[in-house]
Protein backbone atom coordinates (compact mmCIF):
# COMPACT_ATOMS: atom_id res chain seq x y z
CA UNK A 1 0.00 0.00 0.00
CA UNK A 2 1.85 3.55 -1.22
CA UNK A 3 1.11 6.81 0.29
CA UNK A 4 0.42 9.92 -0.49
CA UNK A 5 3.40 12.31 0.08
CA UNK A 6 1.20 14.54 3.01
CA UNK A 7 -0.08 11.16 4.68
CA UNK A 8 4.02 9.94 5.08
CA UNK A 9 5.32 13.39 5.77
CA UNK A 10 2.24 12.95 8.97
CA UNK A 11 4.07 9.82 9.52
CA UNK A 12 7.45 11.05 9.66
CA UNK A 13 6.28 14.03 11.76
CA UNK A 14 5.01 11.67 14.39
CA UNK A 15 8.20 10.37 15.44
CA UNK A 16 10.20 13.50 15.23
CA UNK A 17 11.62 14.10 11.81
CA UNK A 18 10.93 17.54 10.51
CA UNK A 19 9.02 18.70 7.74
CA UNK A 20 7.81 21.85 5.71
CA UNK A 21 5.22 23.99 7.37
CA UNK A 22 1.84 23.21 5.13
CA UNK A 23 -1.83 22.23 4.52
CA UNK A 24 -3.36 19.81 1.59
CA UNK A 25 -5.88 21.38 -0.49
CA UNK A 26 -8.53 19.47 -2.40
CA UNK A 27 -9.73 22.11 -4.71
CA UNK A 28 -8.62 25.62 -6.27
CA UNK A 29 -10.62 27.23 -3.80
CA UNK A 30 -8.52 26.01 -0.99
CA UNK A 31 -5.51 25.91 -2.59
CA UNK A 32 -5.73 29.99 -2.47
CA UNK A 33 -7.55 29.76 1.06
CA UNK A 34 -4.88 28.02 2.74
CA UNK A 35 -1.87 30.24 0.75
CA UNK A 36 -3.43 32.69 3.09
CA UNK A 37 -1.74 30.55 6.07
CA UNK A 38 1.55 30.08 4.71
CA UNK A 39 4.79 32.40 4.11
CA UNK A 40 5.64 32.87 0.68
CA UNK A 41 7.07 31.56 -1.90
CA UNK A 42 5.69 28.33 -2.01
CA UNK A 43 5.71 25.02 -3.76
CA UNK A 44 2.68 23.10 -4.64
CA UNK A 45 2.74 19.53 -5.48
CA UNK A 46 0.69 17.07 -6.95
CA UNK A 47 -0.79 14.25 -4.41
CA UNK A 48 -0.15 11.14 -6.24
CA UNK A 49 0.49 7.89 -6.54
CA UNK A 50 3.03 7.32 -9.31
CA UNK A 51 6.67 8.11 -9.28
CA UNK A 52 7.85 11.39 -12.11
CA UNK A 53 5.38 14.06 -10.46
CA UNK A 54 8.42 16.88 -11.18
CA UNK A 55 9.24 16.07 -14.98
CA UNK A 56 5.52 15.96 -15.59
CA UNK A 57 4.89 19.13 -13.87
CA UNK A 58 3.43 18.03 -11.09
CA UNK A 59 5.30 20.57 -8.72
CA UNK A 60 5.45 24.57 -9.64
CA UNK A 61 6.32 27.28 -7.16
CA UNK A 62 4.86 30.72 -6.72
CA UNK A 63 6.31 33.06 -5.11
CA UNK A 64 3.45 35.93 -5.40
CA UNK A 65 -0.57 35.76 -4.09
CA UNK A 66 -1.42 36.19 -8.62
CA UNK A 67 1.47 32.98 -8.92
CA UNK A 68 -0.82 30.93 -6.32
CA UNK A 69 -4.42 32.02 -8.54
CA UNK A 70 -2.53 31.60 -11.61
CA UNK A 71 -1.22 27.92 -10.85
CA UNK A 72 -4.13 26.88 -8.53
CA UNK A 73 -6.41 27.00 -11.69
CA UNK A 74 -4.44 25.52 -14.28
CA UNK A 75 -3.29 22.31 -11.29
CA UNK A 76 -6.03 20.41 -11.25
CA UNK A 77 -6.58 20.16 -15.08
CA UNK A 78 -3.40 18.82 -15.77
CA UNK A 79 -3.19 15.25 -15.46
CA UNK A 80 0.40 13.47 -14.40
CA UNK A 81 1.14 10.80 -16.63
CA UNK A 82 -2.32 8.70 -16.33
CA UNK A 83 -3.21 9.80 -12.83
CA UNK A 84 -5.43 12.70 -11.91
CA UNK A 85 -3.98 14.44 -9.04
CA UNK A 86 -6.01 13.22 -5.68
CA UNK A 87 -5.33 16.85 -4.04
CA UNK A 88 -2.37 19.35 -3.54
CA UNK A 89 0.11 19.45 -0.69
CA UNK A 90 1.24 23.51 -0.59
CA UNK A 91 4.08 24.23 1.50
CA UNK A 92 6.32 26.90 2.29
CA UNK A 93 9.50 27.19 0.32
CA UNK A 94 12.38 26.48 2.26
CA UNK A 95 16.38 27.03 1.68
CA UNK A 96 18.46 24.73 2.73
CA UNK A 97 22.16 24.39 2.97
CA UNK A 98 22.22 20.86 1.25
CA UNK A 99 20.27 18.37 -0.15
CA UNK A 100 20.58 14.64 1.22
CA UNK A 101 19.30 11.09 1.07
CA UNK A 102 17.75 8.72 3.26
CA UNK A 103 15.83 5.73 3.06
CA UNK A 104 15.21 2.04 4.44
CA UNK A 105 14.05 -0.99 2.22
CA UNK A 106 14.52 -4.79 1.41
CA UNK A 107 17.16 -6.38 -0.09
CA UNK A 108 15.36 -9.47 -1.79
CA UNK A 109 18.13 -10.98 -3.06
CA UNK A 110 20.47 -11.02 1.05
CA UNK A 111 17.01 -11.40 2.43
CA UNK A 112 17.51 -8.58 5.11
CA UNK A 113 16.35 -4.72 5.32
CA UNK A 114 18.65 -2.24 4.00
CA UNK A 115 19.49 1.23 4.72
CA UNK A 116 20.86 3.57 2.11
CA UNK A 117 22.19 7.39 2.21
CA UNK A 118 24.08 9.34 0.45
CA UNK A 119 25.47 13.17 -0.20
CA UNK A 120 22.73 13.87 -3.72
CA UNK A 121 19.36 14.35 -2.50
CA UNK A 122 16.77 15.20 -4.70
CA UNK A 123 17.96 13.07 -7.48
CA UNK A 124 15.97 9.10 -8.08
CA UNK A 125 18.92 7.48 -6.34
CA UNK A 126 18.93 4.46 -9.25
CA UNK A 127 20.59 7.33 -11.67
CA UNK A 128 22.93 8.60 -8.31
CA UNK A 129 23.93 5.21 -7.51
CA UNK A 130 24.98 4.14 -11.30
CA UNK A 131 26.12 7.55 -12.41
CA UNK A 132 28.26 8.46 -8.41
CA UNK A 133 28.47 5.13 -6.76
CA UNK A 134 31.33 6.56 -4.55
CA UNK A 135 28.39 8.83 -3.14
CA UNK A 136 26.22 6.17 -2.39
CA UNK A 137 26.38 4.33 1.06
CA UNK A 138 24.84 1.40 1.93
CA UNK A 139 24.36 -0.76 5.59
CA UNK A 140 22.39 -4.33 5.79
CA UNK A 141 20.42 -4.98 9.02
CA UNK A 142 21.14 -7.99 10.82
CA UNK A 143 17.71 -8.93 11.90
CA UNK A 144 18.93 -10.53 15.47
CA UNK A 145 20.99 -7.04 16.20
CA UNK A 146 18.66 -4.30 14.45
CA UNK A 147 20.23 -0.69 12.97
CA UNK A 148 22.28 0.99 15.70
CA UNK A 149 22.94 4.51 16.41
CA UNK A 150 26.84 4.18 15.88
CA UNK A 151 25.89 2.46 12.02
CA UNK A 152 23.94 5.66 11.95
CA UNK A 153 26.72 7.45 12.92
CA UNK A 154 29.13 6.09 10.55
CA UNK A 155 26.78 6.04 7.40
CA UNK A 156 26.93 9.96 8.15
CA UNK A 157 30.50 10.53 8.01
CA UNK A 158 31.02 8.08 5.01
CA UNK A 159 28.48 10.70 2.82
CA UNK A 160 30.51 13.58 4.30
CA UNK A 161 29.08 14.93 7.34
CA UNK A 162 30.64 16.08 10.03
CA UNK A 163 29.91 17.76 13.77
CA UNK A 164 25.99 18.28 14.50
CA UNK A 165 25.20 17.87 10.69
CA UNK A 166 26.30 14.22 10.83
CA UNK A 167 24.23 13.63 14.10
CA UNK A 168 20.78 15.29 12.76
CA UNK A 169 21.20 13.23 9.83
CA UNK A 170 22.10 10.02 11.85
CA UNK A 171 19.08 10.55 14.05
CA UNK A 172 17.11 10.91 10.64
CA UNK A 173 18.31 7.44 9.84
CA UNK A 174 17.42 5.70 13.24
CA UNK A 175 13.91 7.17 12.99
CA UNK A 176 13.39 6.27 9.37
CA UNK A 177 14.40 2.70 10.47
CA UNK A 178 11.98 3.01 13.56
CA UNK A 179 8.74 4.01 11.19
CA UNK A 180 10.50 1.12 8.87
CA UNK A 181 9.95 -1.39 11.41
CA UNK A 182 6.51 -0.31 13.31
CA UNK A 183 4.47 0.76 10.11
CA UNK A 184 5.19 -3.02 8.57
CA UNK A 185 6.85 -0.83 5.52
CA UNK A 186 8.39 -2.39 2.69
CA UNK A 187 9.96 1.28 1.79
CA UNK A 188 10.50 4.70 3.81
CA UNK A 189 12.03 7.24 1.69
CA UNK A 190 13.41 11.14 2.88
CA UNK A 191 14.17 12.40 -0.66
CA UNK A 192 15.44 14.86 -0.51
CA UNK A 193 16.26 15.03 3.35
CA UNK A 194 17.32 19.03 3.19
CA UNK A 195 19.91 20.05 5.40
CA UNK A 196 19.80 23.00 7.37
CA UNK A 197 21.12 25.54 10.25
CA UNK A 198 18.14 23.98 12.75
CA UNK A 199 18.58 20.61 11.30
CA UNK A 200 17.29 18.19 8.84
CA UNK A 201 13.61 18.73 7.09
CA UNK A 202 12.03 15.97 4.88
CA UNK A 203 11.16 18.04 1.83
CA UNK A 204 9.62 15.01 0.49
CA UNK A 205 8.61 11.51 1.74
CA UNK A 206 7.08 7.95 0.32
CA UNK A 207 5.84 4.89 2.54
CA UNK A 208 4.86 2.02 0.97
CA UNK A 209 3.41 -0.44 3.67
CA UNK A 210 3.44 -4.20 3.46
CA UNK A 211 -0.20 -5.44 2.09
CA UNK A 212 0.40 -8.64 3.60
CA UNK A 213 0.82 -6.17 7.41
CA UNK A 214 -1.89 -4.11 7.15
CA UNK A 215 -4.37 -5.84 9.23
CA UNK A 216 -1.57 -4.93 12.12
CA UNK A 217 -1.92 -1.11 11.16
CA UNK A 218 -5.81 -0.15 11.94
CA UNK A 219 -4.31 2.38 14.17
CA UNK A 220 -1.91 3.80 11.89
CA UNK A 221 -4.02 3.96 9.10
CA UNK A 222 -6.95 5.69 11.12
CA UNK A 223 -4.85 8.36 11.75
CA UNK A 224 -4.35 8.94 8.31
CA UNK A 225 -6.64 11.70 6.65
CA UNK A 226 -7.54 9.76 3.35
CA UNK A 227 -8.79 11.49 -0.19
CA UNK A 228 -11.87 11.14 -1.40
CA UNK A 229 -11.54 7.45 -4.02
CA UNK A 230 -12.84 8.89 -7.41
CA UNK A 231 -10.21 12.18 -7.47
CA UNK A 232 -7.30 9.50 -8.19
CA UNK A 233 -7.85 7.06 -11.25
CA UNK A 234 -4.23 6.35 -12.30
CA UNK A 235 -2.17 2.87 -12.15
CA UNK A 236 -1.80 2.81 -8.64
CA UNK A 237 -4.73 4.01 -7.29
CA UNK A 238 -5.65 1.04 -9.14
CA UNK A 239 -3.72 -1.52 -7.83
CA UNK A 240 -4.47 -0.35 -4.33
CA UNK A 241 -8.03 -0.68 -5.12
CA UNK A 242 -7.84 -4.47 -5.94
CA UNK A 243 -5.38 -4.36 -2.83
CA UNK A 244 -8.67 -3.38 -0.99
CA UNK A 245 -11.10 -5.23 -2.66
CA UNK A 246 -9.21 -8.58 -1.77
CA UNK A 247 -7.48 -9.26 -5.48
CA UNK A 248 -4.08 -10.57 -4.23
CA UNK A 249 -2.94 -10.08 -7.96
CA UNK A 250 -3.49 -7.20 -10.33
CA UNK A 251 -0.79 -6.39 -13.14
CA UNK A 252 -1.39 -4.29 -16.40
CA UNK A 253 0.44 -4.42 -19.57
CA UNK A 254 -0.35 -1.15 -21.66
CA UNK A 255 -0.20 -2.80 -24.93
CA UNK A 256 -2.44 -5.37 -24.63
CA UNK A 257 -6.65 -5.16 -25.33
CA UNK A 258 -7.49 -8.56 -23.77
CA UNK A 259 -8.14 -8.77 -20.10
CA UNK A 260 -7.98 -12.22 -17.95
CA UNK A 261 -9.40 -13.30 -14.94
CA UNK A 262 -7.90 -16.58 -13.59
CA UNK A 263 -8.97 -18.26 -10.04
CA UNK A 264 -5.16 -19.56 -9.52
CA UNK A 265 -1.56 -18.76 -10.08
CA UNK A 266 -0.85 -21.88 -12.43
CA UNK A 267 -3.87 -21.68 -14.38
CA UNK A 268 -3.42 -18.15 -14.80
CA UNK A 269 0.17 -18.77 -16.13
CA UNK A 270 -0.91 -21.41 -18.18
CA UNK A 271 -3.36 -18.81 -20.21
CA UNK A 272 -0.96 -15.68 -20.09
CA UNK A 273 0.97 -18.00 -22.26
CA UNK A 274 -1.74 -19.70 -24.03
CA UNK A 275 -2.97 -16.10 -25.40
CA UNK A 276 0.36 -14.53 -26.32
CA UNK A 277 0.92 -18.25 -28.27
CA UNK A 278 -2.56 -17.58 -30.32
CA UNK A 279 -1.23 -14.07 -31.06
CA UNK A 280 -3.15 -12.07 -28.03
CA UNK A 281 -1.99 -9.59 -26.25
CA UNK A 282 -2.90 -9.01 -22.30
CA UNK A 283 -4.08 -5.76 -20.98
CA UNK A 284 -5.01 -6.70 -17.61
CA UNK A 285 -4.38 -9.92 -15.42
CA UNK A 286 -6.07 -10.63 -12.37
CA UNK A 287 -5.48 -13.87 -10.18
CA UNK A 288 -8.10 -14.51 -7.37
CA UNK A 289 -6.83 -16.86 -4.81
CA UNK A 290 -8.34 -19.35 -3.29
CA UNK A 291 -11.79 -19.20 -1.12
CA UNK A 292 -13.76 -16.94 -3.74
CA UNK A 293 -16.86 -15.23 -2.81
CA UNK A 294 -19.67 -14.34 -6.04
CA UNK A 295 -19.12 -11.10 -3.97
CA UNK A 296 -15.10 -11.42 -5.30
CA UNK A 297 -15.57 -12.36 -8.35
CA UNK A 298 -17.89 -9.36 -9.59
CA UNK A 299 -15.17 -6.79 -7.84
CA UNK A 300 -12.81 -8.79 -10.17
CA UNK A 301 -15.22 -8.28 -12.71
CA UNK A 302 -15.49 -4.78 -12.32
CA UNK A 303 -11.46 -4.22 -11.32
CA UNK A 304 -11.05 -5.54 -15.00
CA UNK A 305 -13.37 -4.21 -17.09
CA UNK A 306 -13.09 -0.98 -16.36
CA UNK A 307 -10.18 -0.03 -17.56
CA UNK A 308 -10.09 1.60 -20.53
CA UNK A 309 -8.94 -0.55 -24.07
CA UNK A 310 -9.70 -3.87 -22.29
CA UNK A 311 -11.99 -5.72 -25.79
CA UNK A 312 -13.16 -8.25 -24.61
CA UNK A 313 -12.65 -10.66 -21.18
CA UNK A 314 -11.43 -14.14 -20.80
CA UNK A 315 -12.43 -16.16 -17.57
CA UNK A 316 -10.40 -19.42 -16.69
CA UNK A 317 -12.38 -20.73 -14.04
CA UNK A 318 -11.46 -24.30 -12.48
CA UNK A 319 -12.76 -25.32 -9.60
CA UNK A 320 -11.42 -27.46 -6.53
CA UNK A 321 -12.54 -25.33 -3.22
CA UNK A 322 -14.04 -22.81 -5.51
CA UNK A 323 -17.62 -23.56 -6.27
CA UNK A 324 -18.33 -22.43 -10.24
CA UNK A 325 -22.31 -21.82 -9.30
CA UNK A 326 -20.98 -19.29 -7.07
CA UNK A 327 -18.65 -17.45 -9.57
CA UNK A 328 -21.33 -17.51 -12.09
CA UNK A 329 -23.17 -15.55 -9.76
CA UNK A 330 -20.64 -13.12 -9.53
CA UNK A 331 -20.16 -13.02 -13.23
CA UNK A 332 -24.02 -12.36 -13.55
CA UNK A 333 -24.40 -9.69 -10.89
CA UNK A 334 -21.85 -7.97 -12.43
CA UNK A 335 -23.72 -7.64 -15.99
CA UNK A 336 -27.13 -6.85 -13.91
CA UNK A 337 -25.68 -4.49 -12.60
CA UNK A 338 -23.49 -2.77 -15.46
CA UNK A 339 -24.00 -1.96 -18.99
CA UNK A 340 -20.82 -3.62 -20.27
CA UNK A 341 -20.89 -4.27 -23.82
CA UNK A 342 -17.27 -5.86 -23.59
CA UNK A 343 -17.67 -9.89 -25.04
CA UNK A 344 -16.62 -12.48 -22.08
CA UNK A 345 -15.66 -16.33 -22.49
CA UNK A 346 -15.22 -18.32 -19.96
CA UNK A 347 -13.33 -21.73 -19.80
CA UNK A 348 -15.78 -23.18 -16.54
CA UNK A 349 -14.85 -26.84 -14.81
CA UNK A 350 -14.81 -27.59 -11.24
CA UNK A 351 -17.10 -28.07 -8.71
CA UNK A 352 -20.75 -27.44 -9.46
CA UNK A 353 -19.67 -26.69 -12.90
CA UNK A 354 -23.01 -27.84 -14.51
CA UNK A 355 -25.03 -25.63 -11.77
CA UNK A 356 -22.39 -22.77 -12.92
CA UNK A 357 -22.94 -23.46 -16.43
CA UNK A 358 -26.74 -22.94 -16.53
CA UNK A 359 -26.28 -19.77 -15.02
CA UNK A 360 -23.96 -18.78 -17.32
CA UNK A 361 -26.07 -19.93 -20.32
CA UNK A 362 -29.21 -18.19 -18.83
CA UNK A 363 -27.48 -14.57 -19.28
CA UNK A 364 -26.50 -15.55 -23.02
CA UNK A 365 -22.49 -15.77 -21.78
CA UNK A 366 -20.69 -18.21 -23.54
CA UNK A 367 -18.24 -20.95 -21.53
CA UNK A 368 -15.97 -23.61 -22.50
CA UNK A 369 -14.89 -26.77 -21.22
CA UNK A 370 -11.54 -26.60 -23.32
CA UNK A 371 -9.18 -23.70 -22.37
CA UNK A 372 -7.36 -23.67 -25.89
CA UNK A 373 -10.83 -23.26 -27.45
CA UNK A 374 -11.72 -20.69 -25.02
CA UNK A 375 -8.24 -18.85 -25.65
CA UNK A 376 -8.81 -18.90 -29.32
CA UNK A 377 -12.01 -17.83 -28.92
CA UNK A 378 -10.95 -14.75 -26.76
CA UNK A 379 -8.02 -13.83 -28.93
CA UNK A 380 -10.31 -14.32 -32.13
CA UNK A 381 -12.97 -11.57 -30.45
CA UNK A 382 -9.72 -9.00 -29.17
CA UNK A 383 -8.76 -9.10 -32.79
CA UNK A 384 -12.48 -8.31 -34.11
CA UNK A 385 -12.80 -5.39 -31.81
Amino acid sequence: MRLYEYQAKKIFQKYGIAIPNGHVAKSTEEIVGVSHLLTLPLVLKAQVLAGGRGLAGGVKFAHTPDDVVKIGSELFDHPIGIEKPAAFLVEEKLSVIQELYASVTWDYQRKCAVLIGSSRGGVDIETVTKEHPEDVVKQYVDPFLGFSAYQARTMAGMIGLKGQNLNQYASALTILWSVFQQCDAELVEANPLALQESGVVALDAKIVLDDRSIFRQSVLLSQIEELTPQASTGLEYRRSRAKKWGIPTYIEMPQGNLGIIADGAGSGMLTLDLVTDQGGKTRVYCEMGGEITPELMEKTMMAALSLENVNVLLVNLIGGLNRMDEMAIGITNYLSKNSSKTPIVVRMSGTRQEEGRKILAASGIPFFDDLDKAVEEAVRSSRRN
